[in-house]
């Protein structure tokens, strides 16, 4: 699908109006449709294993056949494929040399205070104790 990614479109400005552009192609040939066509029970009864190719093969689901035959042997031939050596061989080079350090826990690390957190839990410390303080009061 084509954006017009034109903050300004919409609005009118003068001297500035230019024409909506218009897609080259209709959108039938760039969308997928969304069909209501299910594959049949039979099919699916087929690829579960529950029925052999010779009682689905008959009328409509031929075509269902075939197509799902085409993908099987797409995809063996993809899961035959093997990456190519020199993809590896990047993949290597691209690795780290030295062994990455231990990240060290939150507990042994050093704390600093700077001059804003330092206020700020004292603000909070003092909130607290008003409110502490008017609550116990209150009883």
């Amino acid at each position: 699908m084509l954006d017009d990614l034109n903050p300004r479109e919409g609005r009118s400005e003068p001297g500035r109006d230019r024409p909506r552009s218009v897609p080259s192609r209709p959108f039938a040939d760039r969308e997928v449709p969304r069909g209501t066509r299910r594959t049949p029970q039979t099919v699916q009864a087929w690829l579960d294993g529950d029925l052999p190719e010779a009682a689905v093969r008959h009328g409509d689901t031929a075509r269902d056949v075939d197509f799902w035959r085409r993908i099987e042997t797409e995809v063996d031939q993809r899961r035959r494929m093997k990456t190519p050596a020199y993809v590896q061989d990047r993949i290597m080079q691209a690795l780290p040399q030295a062994t990455p350090r231990v990240i060290t826990p939150f507990w042994r690390r050093q704390f600093a205070v700077t001059p804003t957190m330092a206020v700020a839990v004292g603000a909070a410390i003092l909130a607290l104790g008003v409110l502490l303080t008017s609550l116990l009061l209150a009883r």
